[in-house]
């Protein structure tokens, strides 16, 4: 009786493995043994991919599972002294974590991803003035974090709330050693927190599970890196904080287990059976997303947020990861034209000409109109307006208006925490700001290359930072090594502008201007004229004690770095000592280091009727042209800094005289239209009066 031997294996490779099993019996020894090394193969094969679980089912499946802490250990809840759960021992138990945890959200420090430039971390310390826009990817107008010995464990602490874990926090990342900055010491606290765990919570989480990323950010910022998923799930309480370790702490010393956070698992989280259940989703909700992608009119904290609309496409019911989908490797589509992924995928229909305008490729998934995207019409615009300008130039953003309004977004003004806000929050973030934008493509191994620079809408930020001069180039500091070398000089403790313009009169000051007796009365009881005099009085104060203290600030710098000469940057300004107290350098002296750092937007995308030129063409032809006129006023910081606005033709780099010639053109157009149509018709008539006569003569004539 023969024996049969059933074999499992993914589809794809059990068709094969069962035609070569047939033909066992009528093959010679060689090549039965070649099969051999094949069927080895082939299970070696399946037997990786079997490691982890799928669900083919649209319904998902329903997480039960058991956690598990770091050294891959069981956790119950009635453990002394438990553990924290690491998300990759339980999450991949059935998922593969590894390629799961190398995508697009993950590799923040992969230099070899290709893409156009994208929103930067903000490295923001009110103390001292300073607002750099950071990236490890080489994009033009940031700085390189490892340039600035910022090590990749400060990067993990301070961003490190606005990721899903890994990143520069990563232990491959950690392990990437950076320079000190001329001579600084490089802070890393990597032996006390150790690695940056990925959640996967964060984005699968389902809304209302309980799951708080709020907390995830708060454990972070306390520095409670492998605690951070444990508490944002909620399925226990974290207590203690490792940032109020020691930098010498070491935690493999005796007693030293108490010192580092406690958890406290909730009990009745867990079933009977030890197993914890986790309400997840497989696609992330848009709520998800918000978190760390949410862009707001400054205004909307102000209490009128009720006046926005929605992007277009959420109001039709889609979700972020509709457009920005990712596969297993979780290399997330951003969506731009001519984007392509590591996998080599083709993602054109997913950007906004290649859904709803590019050509039919053949291919199902490739093709136009994804989820029933309507073709535009555009009708009587000519083909010229798609060579020069982007589908976000007319259809995304706040509507262009005369002055480039302010904007805060998650990660760079924490948007979400429990404070009162004005809407001036720094960093000063203007939108919109219509500007040409490079696009880029290229495969994952080569260099993106660049195509023409199309009208794009932007943000737009100005940097701050302390730096140095040498050899007429400037380089911006260590914020940590600025803030040492200034904070004496500048007595700032919270807030740059505030404190370093903060004056007060003194009594005899007040006196001297007001006379003994007014002088003690109370402020509000002063007449408008003396209000006046002490306004005047102390903004003269105010103005010598800025210049007294950046003085000092900036010799203190020069100081420390010898044959240097020290700048502050702000507002695209430069200031320096020279021997009258305080030089402004103009934005053109210094080679870019105060130029604005800009990236492109893409939401919230306004329906047509509410697109740019929906009210006809001289919206944009016209001398008047918000398109080219509106106004962007760069934010300075230090008190009554003085800048100068520009318009958005300046940084477009148009041609403003062949354009006004342009615009001439376009001038009385409607009547124009309406009087050639009246030529025409009248032109028509006497024609057709002229053959009606003529065809009678000729009638007359045969008779």
């Amino acid at each position: 009786m023969p024996i049969m031997v059933r074999l499992s294996f993914p589809p794809s490779q059990g068709i094969d493995v069962v035609q070569k099993a047939r033909r066992l019996t009528i093959i010679g020894l060689e090549r039965a043994l070649l099969l051999g090394v094949v069927l080895t193969s082939l299970l070696s094969s399946a037997y990786g991919q079997s490691r982890y679980a799928t669900s083919d089912n649209l319904s998902g499946y329903v997480h039960w599972i058991e956690l598990y802490d770091a050294a891959n250990n069981r956790i119950a809840a009635d453990m002394e002294n438990p553990p924290p759960y690491s998300p990759a021992t339980t999450c991949g138990r059935c998922h593969d974590f590894n390629t799961i945890s190398h995508g697009w959200h993950f590799n923040s420090v992969d230099d070899t991803l290709h893409g156009r430039p994208g929103q930067p971390w903000i490295w923001s310390d009110p103390r001292t003035g300073t607002h750099l826009p950071l990236s490890y990817r080489d994009w033009d107008g940031t700085l390189d974090p490892d340039q600035l010995g910022i090590s990749r464990w400060q990067m993990a602490a301070k961003f490190g709330g606005f990721l899903p874990g890994g990143g520069p926090g990563s232990t491959e990342s950690l392990q990437q050693e950076v320079a000190p900055f001329n001579g600084s010491e490089t802070i890393d606290r990597t032996h006390i927190t150790g690695a940056l765990p990925v959640d996967c919570m964060l984005c699968h989480h389902r809304p209302g599970s309980g799951y708080s990323p709020f907390v995830w950010t708060e454990q972070i910022e306390d520095q409670n890196f492998a605690f951070a998923p444990t508490a944002a799930l909620g399925v226990g309480t974290v207590s203690g904080s490792t940032k109020r370790l020691k930098d010498d702490f070491d935690p493999a010393a005796e007693g030293a287990a108490k010192q580092l956070p406690q958890v406290q698992y909730e009990g009745e989280r867990f079933r009977k059976d030890g197993k914890v259940f986790f309400d997840l989703i497989r696609t992330p909700e848009n709520s998800s997303c918000y978190y760390c992608h949410s862009n707001i009119s400054s205004n909307s904290v102000t209490g009128e947020r009720w006046l926005h609309d929605d992007d277009v496409h959420l109001r039709a019911g889609f979700r972020c990861a509709d457009c920005h989908r990712n596969g297993l490797e979780h290399h997330t589509v951003r969506g731009f034209e001519g984007e392509q992924l590591p996998a080599e995928a083709s993602v054109a229909s997913l950007s906004c000409q290649g859904c709803h305008v590019g050509d039919h490729s053949g291919q199902p998934l490739e093709m136009t109109g994804r989820m029933g995207a309507p073709r535009p019409q555009h009708k009587g615009l000519p083909p010229v307006h798609f060579e020069k300008m982007t589908c976000t130039a007319c259809h995304s953003g706040p509507a262009v208006s005369p002055i480039a309004g302010r904007e805060l977004n998650s990660i760079a003004h924490r948007l979400g925490t429990h404070v009162k806000r004005t809407g001036n929050e720094l960093p000063g973030i203007v939108a919109p700001v219509i500007m040409p934008a490079a696009e880029f493509s290229g495969s994952s191994d080569e260099p993106p290359v660049t195509h023409q620079a199309r009208y794009t809408p932007h943000r737009l930020m100005w940097p701050s930072y302390w730096g140095t001069i040498k050899d007429g180039t400037v380089t911006a500091m260590n914020p940590d090594q600025a803030y040492e070398l200034v904070r004496k000089d500048l007595k700032v403790r919270r807030e740059f502008t505030e404190e370093l313009g903060e004056v007060k009169l003194s009594l005899s000051e007040r006196t001297q201007l007001l006379g003994e007796d007014r002088a003690r009365a109370k402020p509000e009881d002063w007449t408008a004229e003396e209000q006046k005099k002490i306004a005047d009085a102390e903004e003269v104060a105010r103005t010598s004690q800025v210049a007294e203290r950046m003085g000092l600030a900036l010799a203190a710098i020069e100081e420390a770095m010898p044959g240097t000469q020290s700048i502050y940057i702000s507002g695209g300004q430069g200031f320096v000592r020279d021997q009258e107290g305080i030089k402004t350098i103009d934005a053109e002296e210094l080679k870019n280091a105060a130029d604005p750092y800009a990236w492109p937007l893409a939401h919230n995308v306004r329906p047509a009727r509410q697109s740019l030129g929906a009210t006809g063409c001289t919206e944009c032809h016209s001398d008047q042209s918000l398109f080219f006129n509106a106004e962007i006023a760069p934010v300075g910081l230090l008190p009554n800094q003085q800048t100068t606005s520009i318009k958005s033709h300046v940084l477009q780099q148009a041609d403003m005289e062949r354009l006004g010639r342009w615009n001439q053109m376009f001038q009385g157009r409607s009547m124009f239209k309406v009087f050639g149509l009246l030529a025409l018709a009248v032109a028509g008539l006497i024609s057709l009066v002229m053959f009606s006569n003529h065809i009678g003569s000729l009638a007359s004539r045969h008779r």
